[in-house]
């Protein structure tokens, strides 16, 4: 197997599932880190800093997502079906072998940049480097957003994916080996150039060797024009049989053409008994490979509808939790309210109580203050009786 940059290209019809898979689920494995996202960056979009004022490993996806949004209103077609495309650049062991995880990171993140600012720049996207796959590779996720800033769609033909795997060749020829320090050699071109052509002398030889073309091509297209397309840059060329349903494969190596039937069988009619089976076999067929697509484009738009259904998910376990907030919160103010009506109330009570004390204390100063007098008077008034009594008594002075 050929070790190299694996390239692949989805249309997305939501944005937010996509980001919120990038972003908020944990490490699919912990082989070689326990970190979901080892580096990030973007461009068009305002990405989360961490205290340090570096971009953050961990965005929120529905921050990134409500930035997308805000570009799709102003396209022509604000509900157009695909709302972002997303783009998997996965790196060979041979390009980075994740001995120094963090470094090799910052490094892919710097080749990743580069490409897309040059081939992307007016578009809206985030990119995040993760290694914490099945097999530990270093990889790139980009998500592009369908409409740029100015409120225009990406044309999609910028999405093919020859165009871009052509592209990624050439970046990684110019820039891989002044960012890592070690040189590149595009497999796909020294494959090309087919290096191992004097081994192969004999028929069933080409035949292995194409078989192993046409899986690596299969596994890197999504359509039928894409997969003949991308053979033909590899010299091997197609020729239509029976009325377009059966294919012959050809290629010319040193001067000798080679060709041979995707499948065929010769059988009795008789008994309907199979005597022959030539060709590479029925995956090798056109039907066989439209299936095969087919599927691929069913399992994009099963995927796709099972992003938006975790998405209404997540936004109606939002509003279940905005409702709960919004109830305890709704009980909270009404038992503050309860219990400053309660307080209020025993204010009111304590100073009507205490007015009541006071009135009845001025009450109680007033009539002693009443008494006093009355028994002062009666005293003045009996001392002035006795007073009489006594100068009556004692008769009239001499």
């Amino acid at each position: 197997m050929i070790d190299m940059t694996v390239l692949e290209t989805h249309s997305c019809r939501s944005s937010y599932g996509r980001l919120q898979y990038l972003f908020q689920e944990p490490p699919h494995s912990y082989q070689k880190t326990s970190r979901r996202v080892l580096a990030c960056s973007g461009f068009n979009i305002k990405l989360l800093h961490d205290q340090h004022g570096h971009i953050a490993n961990t965005q929120n996806g529905a921050y990134l997502e409500k930035q997308f949004k805000a570009n799709l209103q102003k396209a022509h077609n604000p509900k157009r079906k695909y709302q972002a495309q997303t783009l998997i650049i996965s790196f060979s062991p041979d390009e980075f072998d994740t001995t120094d995880l963090s470094e090799q990171a910052n490094q892919a993140l710097m080749l990743v940049k580069h490409y897309v600012h040059q081939h992307f720049a007016d578009a809206q996207s985030v990119i995040a480097i993760q290694a914490d796959g099945d097999g530990g590779k270093l990889h790139a996720h980009i998500v592009f957003n369908t409409v740029r800033p100015n409120g225009r769609t990406v044309p999609t033909n910028r999405f093919n994916i020859y165009k871009l795997r052509t592209n990624f060749d050439h970046e990684m020829i110019a820039n891989y080996q002044r960012v890592t320090g070690n040189s590149w050699t595009n497999p796909i071109s020294k494959q090309q150039k087919r290096q191992d052509i004097d081994n192969i002398v004999t028929r069933s030889q080409w035949q292995k060797s194409l078989k192993k073309i046409i899986n690596q091509v299969k596994n890197e297209v999504d359509s039928l024009r894409e997969f003949v397309h991308l053979l033909g840059t590899q010299g091997i060329t197609i020729t239509e049989r029976k009325k377009g349903t059966a294919w012959t494969y050809h290629q010319t190596i040193n001067g000798k053409e080679y060709k041979v039937r995707d499948f065929y069988q010769r059988v009795k009619k008789q008994t309907g008994e199979v005597i022959s089976t030539r060709g590479l076999g029925q995956s090798f067929t056109k039907s066989n490979l439209e299936q095969c697509f087919a599927q691929k484009q069913e399992e994009r738009t099963n995927n796709e509808q099972n992003e938006q259904l975790a998405k209404i998910k997540t936004m109606a376990a939002d509003a279940r939790a905005r409702s709960q907030r919004q109830q305890q919160q709704f009980k909270f103010n009404q038992h503050q309210l309860q219990a400053t009506k309660i307080e209020e109330q025993e204010q009111r009570d304590g100073l009507k109580t205490r007015q009541t004390h006071r009135r009845q204390s001025q009450s109680r100063r007033l009539e002693e203050l009443s008494r006093q007098k009355r028994r002062a008077k009666i005293a003045r008034r009996l001392a002035t009786a006795k007073a009489k009594s006594h100068k009556t008594a004692s008769g009239p002075d001499l």
